[in-house]
């Protein structure tokens, strides 16, 4: 049972790490809006990968931080428990002793009627978990027999070192994706008939092999299925898909290789290929190892962001490092803290004794009160 409580713990912990990143990230990236970086997509990407970064490895690095603090500072606890019980202690909390602790002991409680099914909350937290988790699964596994058949259905068209180039009758939308071992760009045949718009795709699409933006784009869908009801890991997921359009965008426009005005001609003479040929507006989005399908205002609000930031293309900063670096190392801190604030507490630390020895004091009196003095 202990077992299951961990896995339990560190669930909640792992989601509530996702939540802080989502709004330290969400925090920077307002305060990138007020300075000459507003346009910059690139490098909000690099921070977007930076960030989730650092909260894949923040229990890590809490582990760390937690060492140093012990090391350095072994009368101070960084724990977040531990700060609120020393409030009580010096008088800042007004609340019974008892009622405090219990207070303290819900997330334990919960905790341990969830591993044991003990309550109908605990079943039906569980049952809605379990629903959404095979849901989401069972999602992703369609999207991946999906993608699997429309590598399968391509024809082989060139091969580079790992990367195969494919075209494809069942697209209207070129993509990038991959496997264990290869990677595939694939191409709608349409589009031969159109050298211009084809050599824009490849662009785009080798620029997403370039950078890690499958591997990335991979990792996040593995995990939605155990994240699938988290707000902060959906946003940002969302949020990274964005960027990484915009980011690919602006690398081709500032490489002089594409102008802004042919490379928006391109992405409306793709959407308008793609109701010709289905009818509706119903495209495969470029950006998933799994294929993925949005529709109608979803795909326009996209689509109309994409122009719209091609047509007031503005140059970044000249070293973009400078701004880079400092926001990654502050926004690490304070995932770092967050995470180590909310690692389990010392059992027997000294504020945690003495508020035990209030408690214990506390039920002794009521039960003293409570006592029926006899008169003679």
């Amino acid at each position: 049972m202990m077992r299951i409580e961990t896995l339990i713990n560190a669930y909640i912990d792992a989601n509530i790490i996702l939540i802080l990143a989502f709004a330290v990230w969400w925090a920077a990236r307002a305060l990138l809006r007020r300075t000459g970086s507003r346009h910059d997509y690139l490098l909000q990407l690099r921070l977007t990968e930076g960030f989730m970064l650092v909260a894949l490895l923040s229990p890590v690095l809490a582990l760390g931080v937690a060492w140093v603090n012990g090391t350095l500072f072994p009368d101070q606890s960084m724990n977040a428990a531990d700060f609120v019980i020393a409030q009580y202690l010096d008088g800042r909390v007004n609340m019974p002793a008892e009622r405090f602790e219990t207070l303290l002991g819900l997330r334990q409680d919960f905790v341990a009627d969830l591993a044991a099914l003990a309550t109908p909350l605990a079943q039906a937290v569980a049952a809605l978990f379990l629903t959404g988790f095979v849901i989401s699964l069972g999602r992703m596994l369609h999207s991946m027999a999906v993608l699997r058949g429309v590598i399968r259905g391509s024809f082989l068209w060139r091969r580079f070192g790992r990367l195969d180039l494919r075209l494809s009758d069942a697209i209207t939308v070129p993509f990038s994706t991959r496997g264990l071992l290869r990677r595939h760009i694939v191409i709608p045949s349409g589009m031969l008939a159109d050298r211009h718009a084809l050599r824009i795709a490849l662009a785009h699409e080798m620029q997403h092999m370039r950078r890690p933006d499958t591997e990335w784009e991979l990792l996040l869908v593995l995990l939605q299925p155990l994240f699938f009801w988290n707000p902060g890991f959906t946003r940002w997921k969302s949020g990274l898909e964005h960027l990484r359009e915009l980011g690919c965008d602006q690398v081709l426009l500032r490489r002089n290789r594409v102008g802004a005005r042919e490379y928006a001609d391109c992405l409306l003479a793709v959407c308008r290929r793609s109701l010709a040929d289905r009818g509706t507006f119903n495209m495969v989005t470029p950006k998933v190892p799994f294929l993925t399908r949005a529709k109608g205002r979803r795909n326009l609000k996209a689509l109309r962001q994409r122009i719209t930031a091609i047509s007031g293309q503005r140059r970044g900063l000249a070293r973009p490092g400078l701004l880079m670096w400092p926001t990654l190392l502050a926004a690490a801190f304070v995932i770092t803290l967050g995470a180590n604030s909310i690692r389990k507490p010392a059992d027997w630390s000294q504020d945690r004794l003495m508020l035990s020895t209030i408690v214990n004091l506390e039920r002794l009196q009521t039960r003293n009160s409570g006592l029926a003095i006899p008169i003679y």
